[in-house]
């Protein structure tokens, strides 16, 4: 829709920042915007139109589209919500999102990652784009009960306090991590090093012929029977890592049992879909300080904490494995290639990736396991990703209340299930998973089709999850945390320029 020629737009100017599209504020000492509105007690008394921003493909934005109908039909006369697609990328809606800011046309509501919203509050809460939650959560008729509140998951929930300013600046649509595939047949022998000692094998080439004609619905007893036979033969096989060190040290072993068998076509035994996702997880796993929120009156260089001698250590850590061939990631392969490639065509046997993105990490020619992501140290740290839902100020309450209302449709114990489960992701309400569609949809899992194992295998991950501050700049830090890797590798700046250059650009972003 577009916002009404108003005050906020009359004193607030959008400006473009040299590392890519963000929101600035011109100074307006002489007005504020109310970011702490209240829910009217009535209800409007013409339709009101509701405009919802999102990136969803084809088949969840039939889901939400089903759910949204079932919204409009229950408030008919009353609130009417309209979906609207903006890219088919958080990336995208979120450029889309700044640019028709920027023409003074908002939605009521948006889904996103918290980076971005910051961005939409901007730099002084008294100009935000965004309103604050807290009124509508506690309202005393449309909000949520403390028994209501108990019910969401309080990682998620807890996500959208983690602003510059104080109070809740979004909630959650529902949640993923990162979790590693790896390829079972491999790991349990059928592999070039173990062909090059038991390949005239009679039994080793029946169970090999048993595992291959089992791939559409992989068959645990054959590649158990696979394995055993293996270890028991002087052929290959290996344990799945639990921690970091563990999966180095088994990445390295790999190359070397290739190494020794003459078996020399190109193989990259660990990969990480995320670089920024690796180092900010990594960083808070091995206590090296990443990014904070500043206080009132400190330097906006203050937020990023990261040109630490620890930080420059991890990072020739990572890059010296990247040079041993035992370690690829998105960024050391030019920015434009996911390790999944790799994995998906046998030449990766363990990736690191996005729970959510089950349908990239599929293959054919072999089973893939799933387990969750190495960790270092003594306490596993997951990232905690998946799309959250922020409310724009249209200076309507009645648009505001009709926003608030669907969320709470969204986020209804069973609609959330259904919306979450169509993307293998969580749902945010804990009775979610006492729900029959949750319970059907699990009921699934170990058949051999990843989309209904994520959920099942990701649940109880959510204690470990883990999230950093959000501030105006924040998106910038975490895509030049990540940039630092090809940095070193590709570009081959020096470590320490490397880092020097990555903070430069993130406090040239504030200017």
């Amino acid at each position: 829709m577009k916002f009404k020629k108003s005050k906020l737009f009359s004193l607030l100017s959008v400006g473009v920042a040299t590392l890519g599209i963000a929101l600035t504020s011109t100074s307006c000492s002489n007005f504020s915007v109310d970011v702490d509105q209240e829910l009217p007690t009535d209800d409007p008394t013409r339709e009101v139109r509701i405009v919802f921003w999102h990136c969803l493909g084809q088949e969840n934005e039939r889901t939400l589209q089903s759910i949204t109908d079932e919204f409009n039909a229950k408030y008919d006369g009353k609130y009417e919500v309209v979906l609207q697609k903006l890219g088919g990328s958080y990336d995208e809606l979120h450029n889309q999102v700044t640019t028709k800011i920027s023409g003074n046309e908002v939605p009521a509501l948006a889904m996103g990652y918290p980076d971005s919203f910051a961005e939409y509050i901007t730099t002084d809460v008294n100009q935000s784009f965004l309103l604050r939650l807290d009124n509508f959560i506690n309202d005393p008729e449309f909000g949520y009960t403390k028994e209501e509140l108990d019910d969401f998951v309080d990682e998620y929930l807890d996500e959208g306090k983690h602003y510059q300013f104080e109070g809740t600046w979004s909630m959650p649509m529902y949640k993923s991590t990162e979790i590693m595939y790896y390829n079972v047949n491999y790991f349990n022998g059928e592999n070039a090093q173990t062909q090059a000692v038991l390949g005239s094998d009679k039994t080793y080439q029946e169970l090999l012929a048993d595992v291959e004609g089992d791939q559409n619905i992989p068959n645990k007893e054959h590649l158990d029977a696979l394995k055993e036979y293996v270890d028991a033969h002087g052929g290959y096989t290996y344990e799945v890592p639990t921690t970091w060190d563990e999966m180095m040290s088994l990445g390295q072993q790999m190359l070397a049992d290739r190494k020794e068998t003459n078996t020399t076509t190109e193989f990259f035994p660990i990969g990480y879909d995320s670089d920024s996702n690796m180092m900010i997880s990594q960083f808070a796993q091995r206590g090296i300080e990443y990014t904070k929120v500043t206080s009132e009156g400190e330097a906006y260089s203050e937020h990023f904490q990261f040109n630490t001698p620890e930080a420059k250590a991890f990072v020739t850590e990572v890059t010296g494995k990247i040079r041993e061939g035992v370690f690829i990631t998105k960024n050391s392969l030019g920015g434009n290639t996911y390790t999944n490639t790799y994995f998906n065509d046998g030449r990766a046997a363990m990736v690191i990736g996005s729970s959510a993105g089950s349908d990239y990490n599929v293959s054919a020619n072999f089973a893939v396991g799933l387990a969750p992501v190495p960790y270092y140290g003594e306490t596993p740290k997951y990232i905690m990703q998946g799309p959250s839902i922020c409310f724009f100020n249209n200076e309507d309450p009645y648009i505001h209340k009709g926003a608030w209302l669907y969320y709470k449709h969204l986020a209804d114990p069973k609609t959330n299930a259904i919306l979450a489960l169509q993307n293998s992701y969580n749902p945010v309400r804990d009775s979610s998973y006492e729900t029959d569609e949750y319970k059907q949809y699990i009921s699934y899992a170990g058949r051999g089709n990843l989309a209904y194992d994520i959920p099942a295998a990701t649940r109880d991950l959510r204690e470990y999850y883990m999230t950093s501050p959000v501030f105006f700049g924040s998106s910038t830090a975490r895509t030049e945390i990540g940039n630092i890797i090809s940095y070193v590798s590709m570009v081959g700046m020096p470590v320490d320029t490397a880092f020097t250059t990555a903070i430069n650009n993130c406090n040239r972003a504030g200017q």
